[in-house]
């Protein structure tokens, strides 16, 4: 009886110990509410450890299969049959596994779970059990975190007998980290070297994750199993381990309620000084305001009686500059008959300001006559001037601002001069200073106007518009105005005289065909680039001036199809095409000496006569077909008029002659001009015969008379 009273005794200071040791230590992990990962990677190790074996269907203790392996570990995972698909995240393994313990791994049929550090636990099958393996041996394609599981974020976990450290969701690997002043360091595979205090891991169920028997550790590459002996847990640790856990709950809920205790305390401290401090806050908000406005108001009046000091200094000082600037404003700078001299160009100054704002049509003369008196008169009514026709300073100083009210109105295709004013041609004449315009002054806002007002906008960093609006023309008659950089140029999209001359000399070289269009157009481009190639230049859109007094020369290159000719083409060789056209009756035009739309159509219809290919051109072939069948023609002609001369004689015997002669006229009317040539010889040639017959027929009369 004494020795069971002793051994209980023992045994109660031995507990009263490892308690009492527990709380001033503090315990080496702290238990966890919810499953959590390094619990699942310690049961999974546990079940490999154990070697528990493969059921298929299995969740309970020592015969599980692979998702009830998983499943046996407080029923996380979800649908048994779908846990990747129970995840909430997830990731393919080819991607890389992240370092968080206690990962689910998939592929088709088969489960397991990620211990950490490239090794995984699975229960594989009837023959293999529960394997330990690397996890890059096993074909998995996926991995997930297993639904039911918390996974830290951060902080200290113990798996193993190891500490991890996790930041950012994943345990740190290959590094160091200085936590409340001690430096920790971290390997390869994420552990400790050394422990921090135990307060400061993570709580972490392992009630089901206790050591047990050796396990075998699997590995793919060769199918081979690796046995090892692992110690196994002592019972009394375990019991003196809940022990302890159950007085640090205590202490802690105490210890909350005391701080809580505390807290309230502390609150209600710090409401009581708040309310005095705001009271006494108020009341000196108070003073200070009343003082403030007591301080505001004698400012305030201060302040007033200086304005008004100030005020009236400033009507006094007001008054006098408008008199002064009355005074000085009143002096006049130029009025009638005033002239410049060699020390004084102020009138020209006047009358080149004038001409900028549109009041005066022709540059400065230095002479203040009638025309500049108009001009100053309706400048003075535009700018709210007094109208009298001098300039004085105020006018002067108006004229030369940059607020001067210009006059003038939107010109624009069809404006034209009316007589009284020629804006018109002051624009054209200054266009023309610059060189954008180069056709005649003729006061009328035609196209060719429209086109030299577009290029000088352009060049004037202004909308290219054609219009020539207020601002447009105050450019173009300022001293600023940029004249033309391209001038003596002509440029696709230009119009004007110099295009036109530019499109017939393109025409006679036979690079364009038709007619004129005084637009630099894509069919003149076309041309020009065609002529550019053929002459050996870079093809631009523009001819320089140095190309263009090369192409008006005897030197421009002709177009290589020259000798073809075809619609549109003008020469001496068309007007010898249509003679011959005409000759053989395909065509009965003027012989103008323009390949027109007629003369084509001639050209095609001999080229199907004759066996050629219908083109309306008339090429060298064709060419030489007309010629030859003109002059077979022309041959035949001849024959038939020898004929008729000579029956025309016999005729004339028989004084018929006149009709026949009249006849033959007629048939013969309308032949080329050569042909006519041989009728005009023949006929004079049979005219001659018949009065040489005539005058031998009187002369025998005569002889027989005589006799």
């Amino acid at each position: 009886m004494t020795k069971k009273v002793v051994k209980k005794t023992i045994a109660l200071v031995l507990t009263a110990m490892i308690a009492a040791m527990m709380l001033i230590t503090g315990a080496p992990v702290a238990s966890a509410e919810v499953p959590t990962n390094v619990g699942l990677a310690a049961h999974a190790l546990k079940a490999y450890r154990e070697g528990w074996s493969y059921v298929w269907g299995g969740t309970s203790y020592g015969a599980v299969d692979c998702s009830g392996l998983i499943y046996s570990y407080y029923g996380v995972g979800g649908n048994r049959v779908d846990m990747l698909g129970s995840s909430s995240d997830w990731g393919y393994v080819s991607d890389g596994i992240p370092r968080v313990h206690g990962l689910g791994l998939h592929h088709p049929g088969h489960v397991g779970v990620y211990i950490g550090s490239g090794v995984a636990v699975d229960a594989r099958d009837e023959y293999s059990g529960v394997v330990y393996h690397n996890v890059y041996n096993k074909n998995w394609n996926e991995w997930f975190k297993i639904a039911g599981v918390s996974y830290p974020y951060s902080g200290w976990v113990l798996l193993d007998g190891d500490s991890y450290y996790y930041e950012n969701g994943q345990y740190v690997v290959d590094t160091s980290r200085t936590l409340d002043g001690v430096t920790y360091s971290f390997d390869s595979a994420g552990v400790s070297n050394i422990a921090p205090p135990s307060n400061a891991y993570q709580a972490t169920d392992y009630s089901t994750a206790s050591a047990g028997q050796s396990g075998s550790y699997y590995d793919d590459d060769d199918d081979n199993y690796s046995y090892y002996d692992e110690p196994s847990v002592d019972e009394a640790a375990i019991a003196a381990e809940e022990s302890r856990r159950q007085a640090e709950e205590e202490a802690a809920r105490r210890a909350e309620e005391e701080a809580a205790r505390q807290a309230e305390e502390e609150a209600k401290r710090q409401a009581e000084e708040e309310a005095a401090a705001k009271k006494k806050a108020e009341a000196e908000a108070a003073k200070k305001k009343a003082e403030e406005e007591t301080a505001a108001k004698k400012k305030a009046e201060e302040a007033a009686a200086k304005k008004k000091a100030e005020a009236l200094a400033k009507k006094k000082a007001e008054d006098e500059a408008k008199k002064q600037q009355e005074e000085e404003e009143a002096k006049i700078i130029a009025e009638y008959d005033y002239e410049d001299d060699e020390k004084s160009k102020t009138v020209s100054a006047i009358q080149t300001r004038l001409y900028e704002l549109g009041y005066l049509t022709e540059k400065a003369t230095g002479y203040y006559g009638g025309e500049t008196i108009d001009a100053v008169m309706l400048f003075q009514n535009k700018n709210d001037l007094e109208v009298t026709g001098v300039v004085n300073s105020k006018t002067y100083k108006v004229l030369k601002s940059t607020k001067a009210v210009s006059n003038f109105n939107v010109l624009e295709a069809g404006a034209f001069d009316d007589g009284a004013s020629l804006p018109v041609t002051a624009l054209q004449t200054r266009l023309t200073e610059l060189k954008y315009y180069y056709d005649d002054i003729t006061g009328y806002y035609g196209e060719l106007t429209a086109s030299a007002v577009k290029q000088f906008q352009k060049n004037n960093e202004l909308d290219a518009t054609g219009v020539a609006d207020p601002e447009t023309q105050l450019r173009v008659f300022s001293k600023d105005a940029k004249e033309n950089p391209n001038a003596g140029n002509v440029m696709y999209g230009e119009s004007g005289a110099m295009v036109i001359k530019l499109q017939k000399r393109l025409i006679e070289l036979r690079y364009l065909s038709g007619i004129v269009s005084e637009k630099f157009d894509d069919a003149t481009l076309d041309a020009v680039h065609s002529y550019q190639k053929a002459s050996g230049l870079e093809e631009t859109d523009l001819l320089t001036a140095e190309q263009l007094e090369v192409l008006y020369s005897e030197n421009a290159i002709k177009s290589p199809e020259y000798d073809v000719l075809k619609y549109g083409y003008a020469g001496e060789d068309v007007a010898q095409l249509q003679s011959r056209l005409a000759s053989l009756k395909y065509y009965d035009g003027k012989t103008s000496g323009v390949y027109s739309q007629a003369v084509a159509a001639a050209v095609e219809n001999f080229q199907k006569d004759n066996g050629l290919k219908a083109t309306g051109f008339a090429d060298a072939e064709t060419q030489e077909a007309i010629k030859t069948e003109a002059q077979r023609e022309s041959a035949n002609a001849g024959e038939q008029l020898i004929l008729q001369t000579a029956t025309i004689s016999d005729n004339a015997l028989a004084g018929v002659a006149d009709g026949k002669t009249a006849e033959l006229s007629i048939k013969t009317q309308n032949h080329s001009d050569f042909t006519s040539m041989v009728i005009i010889f023949g006929s004079v040639f049979a005219a001659a015969v018949l009065f040489a017959v005539v005058f031998i027929v009187e002369l025998k009369k005569k002889s027989k008379a005589v006799r």
